[in-house]
């Protein structure tokens, strides 16, 4: 960026040279594939934690022609948030991919639609009115305090330091590019289904201490689609916005069922849901934009960002292995490097299978524990989704992901 005359930050047009954005990295040679699977994380750490160039288009390819444990070579995307969002990065991704089986046939998707059903008439025009009236109030009353506590998470209303939060500094602007390891963890799309079909809901993070989730939200409205080819062109840019939700405590561990927590968070996340703050603070980021420029709009997302524990953004992949440059892909995820958290969350669904990717700080999250009190905490959600949950069966997996 550069400024103009008027001392304002605008994008300057400059030419791509492919070479100095195309990367091949060197590894060792002579490891195991368990080896550079060790070699591969930590090389998305290094470039996750290195800023970019400002003398370049803000993106790299990097072509790691090394084998993990379960693929041949892979291949990596970075892009930086200011050119779009995932949702932006993923639709182009898709556009470059074919179907495995029939490369003649486009790629679908799961419907997703975020145009409301019209429900039948019930033949009662008073109580219709009544019930629209009702639902209008409610949902004032919920944009208003929702709006509130956004407004106070933004400024000055802080999480506590937890065991997956380290201690903010002063300093902790200087330091957002943290080195961090990274995880993934895959789980049965059906087995997720089932849970959500049974419950309503299906909660990431279960038994954590009191803290709040960002949550990153695709600010699109119109129908969802079901073909590569309905993708619209005007999809690229940044068009997300951010939802806080306080997570659920128990005073008691011992006795903590899974299925509370669960019902309470998804009542917190429809009260929201069923308000007009998504709008509200996508004017308020407007309007920081309007006053401060792009600094005001950096200042309110870090801000953000920096007073919740987590960050979770999802994507939903197609239903079908894709082919990348006619090479089968066996999996695909994304992360969120930058922010100032100890842990972030990102997800994809793809092929049935539901990839969950997890950063953590490094030197301060033991990650491999981390990894496998989520394997078990979401066996403990199944189990009591679909058994009756005795109280105290499991405490010390209850006691080991608290």
């Amino acid at each position: 960026m550069k400024r103009d005359k008027k001392g304002i930050l605008r994008w300057k047009k400059v030419g791509v040279r492919i070479q100095d954005h195309l990367i091949v990295p060197t590894f060792p040679t002579g490891l195991t594939r368990e080896s550079f699977d060790g070699h591969l994380r930590e090389y998305l750490s290094n470039i996750g934690c290195k800023k970019f160039s400002g003398e370049k288009p803000l993106w790299e390819v990097h072509l790691v022609k090394y084998p993990s444990s379960n693929v041949p070579c892979t291949v990596i995307f970075k892009c930086s948030h200011a050119l779009g969002d995932g949702y932006s990065f993923i639709s182009v991704f898709f556009k470059c991919c074919k179907r495995a089986d029939k490369s003649s046939t486009p790629l679908t998707f799961p419907r997703l639609s975020l145009v409301k059903t019209q429900q039948p008439y019930d033949g009662n025009r008073v109580i219709g009115l009544g019930k629209k009236l009702l639902g209008l109030m409610r949902k004032c009353m919920n944009t208003s305090y929702v709006l509130m506590e956004s407004l106070l998470r933004i400024t000055i209303l802080e999480d506590q330091p937890s065991a997956i939060r380290s201690k903010t500094s002063e300093n902790m602007k200087i330091e957002l590019f943290r080195p961090f390891n990274i995880h993934s963890v895959t789980l049965s799309l059906e087995r997720v289904k089932q849970v959500k079909t049974k419950l309503g809901a299906v909660m990431q993070l279960t038994l954590i201490n009191s803290m709040t989730i960002c949550v990153m939200l695709n600010m699109r409205i119109y129908k969802g689609f079901t073909n590569i080819e309905d993708i619209r062109e005007d999809a690229w840019g940044n068009h997300s916005s951010l939802l806080f939700i306080p997570l659920p405590t128990s005073t008691n561990v011992e006795e903590v069922n899974p299925l509370d927590l669960i019902s309470k968070a998804k009542d917190a996340m429809d009260r929201k849901k069923n308000s007009m703050v998504f709008y509200l603070i996508d004017s308020l980021l407007s309007t920081a934009m309007w006053t401060k420029g792009q600094k005001g709009i950096d200042d309110m997302m870090y801000s953000s960002f920096k007073n919740a524990t987590t960050l979770i953004t999802s994507l939903i992949g197609p239903k079908e292995q894709m082919a990348f440059l006619d090479h089968p892909v066996s999996s695909f995820y994304y992360f969120v490097s930058g922010v100032p958290q100890s842990i972030t969350f990102t997800s994809v669904s793809c092929m049935e299978q539901l990839k969950l990717v997890v950063t953590m700080e490094k030197s301060f999250i033991d990650s491999e524990l981390f990894i496998s009190c989520m394997d078990e905490a979401f066996e403990n959600i199944f189990r009591a989704a679909f058994e009756n949950y005795p109280g105290r069966e499991g405490n010390e997996i209850k006691k080991k992901s608290n």
